[in-house]
């Protein structure tokens, strides 16, 4: 996965995805693989892929020229939409392909080309092979996206194959067995519908539609019209953004901090995720709505902020990360077999969403909670007032100046933090008392006043050095 982070209060992260050249070719095993189970593709089909009556009963096996295509990087067709092996498969097509550092990743391959050939059977020798059985080339990446396409057309394609559409409703022959929906991760009948929405975007019907035509064009009117994919786009920005500011001082336990979040990835939810002091994270304000640890941030257009609010339920630091996925045309796979059939017509050119090569957003920012004592500093004070009680004791000699001292090391000790050691500050004025009273001199009050302020010095420079060491820093 491709990763982009921004961990700094206020960093704002923007990306040029649309510009960016996909991805060539799959990675190439370092090792050469042996015969091997690929895994399967995400999602249900109506047959089972690996134990299939065909001419190969596992088409997840690798195996043969599949196997050599594999370890030479590029990706192998393993079984249609419905989990069959058909000279005449019909798509998505899942595929099969070395990723590195994961081994075997296998992806639904979407087609491009409505009037292509789907070319993804294979015969028991593991080749390639097209609609009339004839063994093939296999698939070659390619450098550039079908170029028939045009940007926001690609743009349209790469959205849908990552996100799908959770309406949909089909005409006549592209029912689908009452598809309600159009992604990969359900059964064969969604994945066909998604299919569907590709085609209207890649081979839009012709304006005088006849047989079968008609209700591929309804359809199309019907789930991915012009308005619609006028929506779409709006929603994907060239350049996505994500940026987080955080508080920059430090809370007290019970105050709410806010993290400031702007974006305009609005085709997809934020993952929202804290580590450190446990506490409750709601929406202050702005189109954002939380669920769990999904963000959906509804927009169009320019970025728009939404504010979160973190209430701690301790003293101590928390960090809030939030990711974006927004939908680009950099994981977007192109393939296709250079064969061309006896007919004359050419093989399909597929798009993949490859998860491997996404591209995420990353921000995160901090915020730190201070508890409140129950006299850490006024402790210390009511030290320094035991000290001038000490002081009372003019009665007494030098040792009442000695028991001063010891009010005062209390006092100042009172300060960094409990009400009881001022209270012990005060026992020490008491001990000065009977020390006083063994007939030493009188303190002088000037040497009182001085010992004094340098006491109440000495606390105020413990609570700016907390609560410098308590104030926000970026990680």
């Amino acid at each position: 996965m491709r990763r982009v982070t921004a961990v700094a209060i206020g960093a704002i992260v923007t990306l040029g995805l649309w510009g960016v050249a996909a991805p060539a070719s799959a990675d190439v095993p370092g090792q050469p693989a042996v015969e091997f189970t690929a895994p399967l593709c995400e999602g249900m089909t109506l047959d089972d892929p690996t134990n299939s009556t065909g001419v190969v009963q596992n088409l997840a096996s690798v195996f043969g020229e599949r196997l050599v295509e594999y370890n030479a990087g590029n990706v192998v067709p393993l079984y249609d939409v419905f989990g069959a092996n058909e000279l005449n498969g019909y798509p998505a097509v899942c595929g099969t392909r070395y990723v590195d550092g994961v081994g075997a990743v296998s992806e639904w391959m979407f087609c491009t080309d409505y009037f292509s050939h789907v070319c993804s059977g294979v015969n028991e020798s593991g080749e390639l092979v097209d609609i009339d059985g004839t063994p093939i080339e296999g698939m070659d990446a390619l450098d550039a996206p079908n170029p028939k396409l045009t940007a926001e057309q690609e743009k349209l394609i790469a959205y849908l194959i990552q996100h799908g559409q959770e309406t949909y409703a089909g005409t006549g022959y592209f029912n689908f067995n009452n598809a309600s929906s159009a992604v990969t991760d359900a059964t064969s009948w969604e994945r066909a519908a998604l299919q569907v929405l590709v085609w209207c975007i890649s081979d839009p019907v012709a304006a005088a539609p006849t047989g079968a035509e008609i209700d591929r064009a309804a359809t199309c009117e019907t789930n991915m019209s012009a308005a619609r994919q006028a929506e779409i786009l709006a929603e994907l920005p060239d350049d996505p953004t994500l940026s987080i500011v955080g508080p920059a001082a430090p809370l007290t336990v019970g105050e709410t901090a806010e993290f400031t979040v702007t974006t305009d990835v609005f085709t997809s939810p934020l993952t929202v995720s804290t580590a450190g002091v446990a506490g409750t994270l709601s929406v202050v304000s702005g189109p954002g709505a939380l669920s769990g640890t999904d963000l959906r941030v509804t927009g169009s257009g320019d970025p728009v902020t939404v504010v979160l609010g973190l209430t701690a339920t301790s003293g101590g630091s928390v960090d809030l990360a939030v990711r974006a996925t927004p939908a680009a045309t950099t994981h977007i796979g192109w393939n296709q077999s250079p064969a061309l059939a006896a007919d004359g017509k050419p093989c399909q050119v597929f798009a993949t969403f490859h998860l491997a090569d996404q591209v995420v957003l990353d921000g995160a920012a901090s915020a730190t909670f201070v508890a409140e004592t129950d006299g850490g500093t006024d402790g210390g004070n009511t030290g320094g007032g035991g000290n001038a009680g000490g002081g009372g004791n003019a009665g007494g000699g030098d040792a009442g100046a000695g028991g001063n001292a010891g009010g005062g090391d209390a006092g100042s000790g009172g300060n960094t933090g409990a009400g009881e050691t001022g209270n012990g500050s005060g026992g020490a004025g008491s001990t000065q008392d009977s020390l006083a009273s063994t007939g030493a001199e009188p303190i002088s009050p000037i040497v009182l006043m001085a010992a004094l302020t340098a006491m109440l010095g000495g606390a105020t420079i413990v609570l700016r050095s907390r609560r410098r060491q308590a104030t926000f820093v970026e990680d």
